[in-house]
C-alpha cells in the first residue's frame, strides 16, 4: 500500500494532516513535502500529523518525522503526533522521538 495524506483545517486554524499507509524511505519525502507545503501555504500555528491508519514507518519515515518538526520550529509553528496506531507508537518509542513529536503513548 502507498502513502496517502489529507490536509484539513481544524477549528483552531492549525492543520491536521491524515496519513494513511506506509511510510518509508521511498517515500518519506512525499510526507515531508506535504508538512512543508502546508507551513508554506496556511502558515499554521500547529500542524497535527494523525498517523493512526499507517501500518509501516522505518527509520526514513522517522527521519523525516524529525527533519519535519525542525522545519515547523523554524517557521514558528509547532508540529506534534496527534494519534498513532500502536505500531507507529512503538516504533517512535524505539527511535526515542515520541515525546520530541508529542506522540500520544500506548500501553500496548
Amino acid at each position: 500500500m502507498g502513502l496517502s495524506v489529507t490536509t484539513t483545517v481544524s477549528p483552531d486554524g492549525g492543520a491536521v494532516l491524515s496519513v494513511r499507509g506506509e511510510i518509508d524511505h521511498g517515500n518519506a519525502d512525499e510526507l515531508r513535502s506535504a508538512i512543508q507545503s502546508v507551513l508554506a501555504s496556511r502558515r499554521p500555528h500547529t500542524v497535527r500529523l494523525d498517523l493512526g491508519l499507517v501500518t509501516f514507518l522505518d527509520s526514513g519515515a522517522v527521519g523525516a518525522l524529525v527533519a519535519s518538526h525542525r522545519m515547523a520550529a523554524a517557521e514558528g509553528a509547532q508540529l506534534v503526533v496527534a494519534s498513532t496506531s500502536p505500531f507507529v507508537s512503538r516504533q517512535l518509542d524505539i527511535a526515542g522521538v515520541a515525546d520530541l513529536l508529542g506522540a500520544p503513548h500506548t500501553t500496548a
